[in-house]
């Protein structure tokens, strides 16, 4: 009987230490923890910065995915050289008081010949607002905020830059 005790403790022991080794070391532990613990402050801000760089983007997981909505902006090249990327910003305002919400700066990588439109759109994860009117139309999804997009620079293929819309 204490053979079979034995054995037991032994395979229950080495299928708990199998459980605690995880890829990345042991549950629980992140780059900015370890980080945090040797003392290295800019190792802790790069940490930082590559947790949060994927905060907006849509998860693949349909189930995963929380509400989001759909910014688009039209851009005609009027000049004679061909754009090769747009940065635009979609900022959203509070539909009854005009107070700001978000803002999101995007620059898509797009060739526009000269004298044509392109529309450029893009997915953002929805930002809750703070205020919910009571007689919105649906009280899980009430339509609380205005879109405005606009235009902040123009890359074109050369390589120059240009500020005005």
């Amino acid at each position: 009987m204490t053979k079979l005790a034995m054995a037991f403790a032994l395979l229950f022991g080495a299928a708990a230490a199998a459980h605690a080794q995880v890829p990345g070391g042991s549950p629980g532990s992140d780059a900015a923890r370890a980080a945090l613990r040797r003392g290295d402050a800019a190792a802790v801000d790069e940490a930082h910065i590559a947790s949060t760089r994927d905060k907006n983007k849509v998860p693949d997981k349909w189930y995963d995915k929380p509400d989001t909505f759909k910014a688009e902006i039209k851009v005609t090249n009027n000049s004679a050289k061909p754009i090769k990327s747009v940065t635009w910003t979609a900022t959203l305002l509070n539909a009854e008081t005009g107070n700001f919400i978000r803002s999101f700066d995007v620059t898509t990588r797009k060739k526009i010949s000269p004298g044509k439109t392109r529309s450029l759109s893009e997915r953002f994860v929805t930002p809750r607002d703070l205020v919910v009117r009571a007689n919105a139309r649906h009280p899980n999804r009430p339509n609380v905020a205005d879109l405005k997009v606009k235009v902040k620079t123009v890359t074109y293929a050369d390589g120059t830059t240009s500020t005005t819309p």
